[in-house]
């Protein structure tokens, strides 16, 4: 069977998808100012018109789009705000933004929408080696977050039998791992080491007494860093996969079975911009803040939405042949996210990186903090069960270099008792900033 799902947009040639690009943004903006005041009163004020695109180069004239717009949108007419481009009537699905504080965004869709965004999820498995004759489980939260249902809709829109999972507890998870021919399985990468935590802890090894050989992750960046990867192939016996997505885009992103390191885009559904500080386009090798303009959504249309996604453009080509725009890596961090440490910019990923690296860290916790008026770093290890002192004593000094030569300043580093950290399912709840008072 093809490595492609659908090889003409898959493998088409530049010149081919920037055409198809360049029609398909011209309808969208034109629905985008006809038919929603919010584009209506934003183009306006920022003196364009709808006709003024032409040309991919035009989208530039055009004004960005930002998260707290949509929020404060929402906020000052409620529900839906004045994005919305359809009769309500139209509307089939509505789905909300994950927030760890303040109100999530809310996001409707038409059928046509919705198909849209599980069939270029369903794209992603197919290029993971999902088929048609794999059993699949979707361990997301049943609710009204996007990851779930779309990643069980793009399992059954490949012909896959889903195993629905959304309500069940970690314990009955485990047990239909075990008792079911589930050949694949959808979750959050944090979630996945939770998941082979606990069932360690039963005496299950989930590498041998499950059937599972395709893992895919999204909600969080885990497995796009190499050392969780490998920790969840690991447990699993099987290979994992990221999968970036946005509630208010689409699933916009996928590796691919050759495992090179590029993320390819949907280029068909999604129009990638990569913007260095002052808002230019950066060259193959250049890293930048990723801006997106939906190709393909009715009920809520985005143009130049600033995901705060900080990704790098590939200047190479991927070894599977796709000839989508790649980015090295994934998201490889959020500007929301970033902080100053004495005049050092400090990302959550990279400390990631760094910890997850070593082999006794079972769990970790980052801190933001503020002693005597200097802003420090402090990093919360929970070692491996069944280390010696020595091994906890050695670890702590390794931690502690390998955050010293990563980030390029000194990171305290602080043993718990094994366990003492509880397991989130989010990666928001691994970060505290106690300058603030407020975990982002």
């Amino acid at each position: 069977m093809s490595q492609y799902l659908e090889p003409d947009i898959e493998t088409a040639s530049r010149a081919t998808l920037q055409a198809l690009q360049e029609r398909k943004l011209r309808e969208q903006i034109h629905h985008a100012y006809d038919a929603s005041p919010f584009y209506r009163r934003k183009f306006d004020e920022a003196g364009v018109t709808a006709g003024a695109f032409q040309r991919l180069d035009d989208l530039r004239t055009l004004p960005f789009t930002t998260k707290d717009e949509l929020k404060q949108d929402q906020a000052d007419h409620p529900l839906w705000g004045t994005l919305l481009a359809v009769p309500f009537e139209q509307c089939l699905r509505v789905h909300m933004t994950s927030a760890t504080t303040g109100r999530p965004l809310a996001f409707l869709d038409t059928a046509e929408d919705w198909q849209g965004f599980y069939h270029s999820y369903a794209r992603s498995l197919h290029a993971f080696g999902v088929r048609g004759s794999d059993m699949v489980m979707a361990a997301f939260s049943y609710g009204p977050w996007i990851g779930y249902w779309s990643g069980f809709y793009a399992a059954q829109d490949l012909g896959c039998l889903v195993f629905p999972a959304g309500g069940l507890s970690t314990d009955q998870r485990i047990d239909a791992l075990r008792t079911y021919p589930i050949t694949v399985l959808g979750c959050t990468p944090s979630y996945a080491l939770f998941l082979a935590e606990q069932a360690a802890k039963k005496g299950i090894n989930l590498a041998k007494e499950t059937r599972v050989r395709i893992t895919w992750h999204t909600g969080e960046p885990g497995a796009s860093i190499p050392a969780t990867r490998e920790r969840i192939e690991t447990a699993f016996g099987a290979k994992a996969y990221d999968l970036p997505g946005l509630t208010e885009i689409a699933a916009w992103g996928f590796e691919c079975e050759a495992r090179s390191g590029i993320t390819h885009v949907h280029e068909d559904y999604c129009y990638p911009e990569v913007l260095d500080e002052a808002d230019r386009p950066v060259g193959p090798g250049e890293r930048g803040e990723l801006v997106f303009t939906s190709l393909y959504r009715k009920a809520m249309p985005l143009v130049r939405y600033r995901t705060r996604d900080v990704v790098q453009l590939a200047d190479r080509a991927c070894p599977c042949g796709r000839t989508f725009v790649g980015f090295e890596g994934g998201v490889l961090a959020r500007l929301d996210d970033m902080k100053k440490i004495r005049g050092i910019i400090v990302y959550p990923r990279r400390i990631e990186e760094l910890v997850r690296g070593h082999s006794g860290v079972d769990e970790f916790q980052i801190v933001f903090r503020r002693v005597e008026g200097l802003d420090e770093i402090l990093v919360r290890v929970d070692p491996s069960p069944g280390l010696g002192a020595d091994e906890r004593s050695g670890l702590q000094r390794t931690v502690a270099e390998s955050l010293r030569i990563g980030l390029g300043i000194r990171a305290g580093v602080e043993l718990t008792a094994p366990g003492e950290l509880p397991r989130w399912d989010h990666k928001a709840r691994r970060v505290k900033d106690e300058r603030t008072e407020v975990p982002f």
